[in-house]
Parts: C-alpha cells; structure tokens; sequence
C-alpha cells in the first residue's frame, strides 16, 4: 500500500510539472537577470518612390518597463547600370529583369538618424500610453532621397569612377553599336582596316575596328571625344532599423527593407 501511494503521489507531481503555463516574457530573454522588450514596428508606406516620407512607428513595452532608449537607424544602398549616349549612339545597361552591367553601392550604412530616450529633451515618457502600457513611437523617414555615394549620379565624373570591369563592359557594348562618325573622333588615325569598306567608303566597324576599341578606348578619350551624357539607371533600397535597449543593456531590434527604381 506504501509503494502504491508513492508512486500516485509521483504521477501527479509529473502531472503538475508538465501543466505549468510557459511565460512568454520569460522565453523573450531572461538574459543575464533580465528581460527583453516586446517590440512591433509598422510602416505608414512599403513601396514608397524616393522622396516621400515614411512613418515609422515603434511600438514597444518591458516587464518592469525597463526602457532607456529607443534608436532608429538606416542602411542605403544602390544598384544601377549605365545610361552613355554620344551623338547618335545610345548605350544602357540597366533592365529590371536582365541587367547587362550591375554596380552596387552603400551609401549609409546604420546611421542613427532619431534617438528617443530617458530624461532627454525628446523624452520617452511622452510616448507612453497608460491605457494600453505600451510606448507608440512614430517617426517621420525623409532620408529616402537618391545621392551620390561612391558614384556621382552623372557626368564625367561617374564615368571615371567606374570600376574597370564595368568600363569593360561598357566598351564591349559601344563595339557594338558604335557609328563610323563616332569612332573616326575617337580614333582618327585608325586604318582603313579599322573599318568596313565599301565601294572605297566607310560604312561600318570591322572586326579588327571593335578589338581595337576594346584594347585601346580610355575613359579619358572617350569624355574628350564623344561623351555626350551618362548617368545612372537602378535601384534605391532602404533598410530602417529600429533598437530597444533596457535599462540591463538587452537588446530588442527589428527591420524593414523597402526600395524604388530611379532614372
């Protein structure tokens, strides 16, 4: 009879065990004797075009509302081909589905650009809202602009700051577009072999004219003897970052990424 009640009494301390509620704050983090915020954060636009503001809204709470900051930050980057025109040829190696040439750029990266805190002028007391407990912070985002980063956004400038393999591709692709008029400035002492002849005229680049092109074509010879406008083609993109710290140092971060093409 003892052995039966020790082992009734152990069914229902395993009972008891496998019924207790998970606390979901708990599972947050107790990190280090603390907690981690709960934090959501919601967009007022997820496809915006570059230019237009938007409203980045914090909502975030902590077991003993333990809260001392609340930062939003940004990464920009880019990716974009080449618009080149000359007098009569075009060249453009951006297509959003198949691009000839990419080259990518971070023009930001995690910059701080609003800090919500403690005790300081915009203070985090103001955001908080008793009847729900929780701190709502929007913020406005203007910084969704295109800017020159490694890049200029046109001219000579960004041709000349272009990577050599890009510059590659951009002379394999005016090889084969390029008109005799055009290629005469550039190169004025090329050789009849240069071209393709007929009836003693020249009407096209021959084979041995576009791998000279290719062999021969400086950036600086094609600024001076033919450029007539480049600038860039491509994509914008954003990621906004918003980071809640504890009074413990425990962080709580979320992101969201938006982009918009440009031309």
């Amino acid at each position: 009879m003892k052995n039966c009640k020790i082992f009734l009494f152990a069914i229902l301390v395993v009972v008891g065990l496998s019924c207790k509620k998970n606390n979901p704050i708990e599972e947050i983090g107790a990190l280090g004797g603390g907690h981690k915020a709960q934090l959501s954060v919601s967009l007022s636009n997820r496809t915006p075009a570059l230019g237009d503001i938007v409203v980045v809204t914090a909502t975030t709470s902590h077991k003993s509302d333990k809260i001392t900051k609340v930062e939003f930050s940004h990464t920009l980057s880019e990716r974009f081909g080449i618009y080149l025109s000359l007098d009569n040829t075009v060249i453009n190696t951006w297509h959003d589905t198949n691009p000839i040439l990419i080259v990518r750029d971070t023009i930001v990266n995690n910059d701080i650009w609003k800090t919500v805190s403690s005790g300081a002028a915009d203070d985090l007391e103001n955001y908080y809202r008793t009847n729900e407990n929780y701190f709502v912070i929007p913020a406005r985002y203007t910084l969704f602009a295109q800017r020159a980063g490694k890049y200029d956004l046109a001219g000579p400038g960004l041709l000349l700051q272009l990577p050599d393999e890009a510059f590659e591709i951009l002379k394999s692709q005016l090889a084969r577009t390029i008109k005799v008029s055009e290629y005469a400035r550039l190169f004025p002492t090329a050789p009849d072999g240069n071209y393709v002849m007929t009836a003693g005229t020249k009407t096209a680049i021959s084979a041995i004219g576009k791998a000279f092109l290719r062999s021969n074509l400086s950036k600086q010879n094609l600024i001076d003897n033919g450029l007539k406008e480049i600038h860039k083609e491509g994509v914008m993109a954003a990621s906004v970052n918003v980071r809640v710290t504890t009074e413990n140092g425990i962080i709580k971060e979320t992101s969201n990424s938006f982009e918009s093409a440009y031309q």
